[in-house]
């Protein structure tokens, strides 16, 4: 029921916009090449940011990746120290 509901709201309001983006672009005081310039050059803009943040979460990701390996391996090698001096304690 409350997924219902949700829908609706978020289907209310993507109308909601369209139509006002509509009205808009009717009774936007540019003329028509004006607004498809403002519009595409706004359309650059977001995935000129999108490009850029896209990128940025591929450096974090790689620096988290780089940082777990490093763990991993600091951590076999404690494992292995561990394992040489208990064996070496027992022979």
């Amino acid at each position: 029921m409350a997924g219902r509901k949700w829908q609706e709201t978020a289907t209310g309001l993507l109308i909601g916009i369209g139509v006002g983006v509509g009205i808009g672009i009717l009774l936007a005081p540019k003329s028509g090449k004006d607004t498809r310039d403002q519009i595409a050059g706004s359309v650059r803009e977001g995935l000129d940011g999108a490009i850029a943040q896209g990128q940025n979460l591929t450096e974090r990701a790689q620096q988290i990746l780089d940082d777990a390996k490093e763990r991993v391996k600091d951590a076999a090698e404690a494992g292995e120290r561990a394992y040489r001096d208990a064996k070496s304690t027992v022979a």
